[in-house]
């Protein structure tokens, strides 16, 4: 499977923290909207069997799609939410499985959080970089946590995609900051192709 990709890094004091200053995000978001639009890309193939490997941590996700929308339709108690259900299972089987194609990152060493996020969980993913040095390094770290949020948009509004990545700079800040990583990973369609965007964002 070949997709576009692209990767940036924002460096934390780029992003607002203090209260007074939140509204900047918004701003920050589309900053980093333009930059990954206009970013170079590379052709990245991806192995089709490293794919069916990875999906094993979103299958929970679509399991039992008929009976949680027949209790969704007649206001039951107990069903799940769907909504995006199905696009974030294939994004973050690609997620996972690019992490491993770029900087080999070994499927035990992901910890998976989407399944839980209704208990609170912020961040869809992580990884203890001390056990992944080829990705620590491309962080220039030795050490630390990498908090990853996945996100797809497949509408060609600029201001959907900026939502997203606003969206997903709030929710890692409040796990990540100050002294943690981030890595938004973005799902777009660019024409008839899939485009996958990594922005890292670094305590430096």
């Amino acid at each position: 499977m070949e997709i576009k990709f692209s990767s940036i890094k924002v460096p934390s004091s780029l992003i607002p923290h203090e209260k007074e200053e939140i509204d900047q995000t918004k701003q920050i978001s589309e900053y980093i909207y333009e930059v990954v639009r206009n970013s170079d890309t590379i052709i990245l193939d991806i192995d089709e069997k490293i794919l069916f490997i990875y999906s094993i941590f979103t299958s929970k996700l679509v399991d039992n799609v008929l009976e949680n929308s027949y209790s969704y339709l007649y206001g039951l108690k107990g069903y799940k939410y769907l909504s995006g259900d199905i696009s974030i299972a294939l994004s973050e089987t690609i997620t996972f499985a690019t992490l491993h194609t770029l900087y080999d990152v070994k499927i035990e060493n992901i910890l998976p959080f989407r399944t839980v996020k209704y208990l609170g969980t912020i961040a869809d993913a992580l990884i203890d970089l001390e056990k992944e040095l080829k990705l620590a390094k491309e962080l220039e770290t030795e050490s630390g946590l990498l908090f990853i949020n996945i996100r797809a948009a497949m509408s060609p509004r600029s201001y959907y995609v900026v939502d997203k990545i606003w969206k997903s700079i709030l929710n890692l800040e409040l796990v990540r900051y100050p002294d943690n990583y981030g890595l938004i990973s973005l799902l777009t369609r660019d024409k008839e192709t899939l485009k996958e965007s990594f922005i890292f964002i670094t305590p430096q």
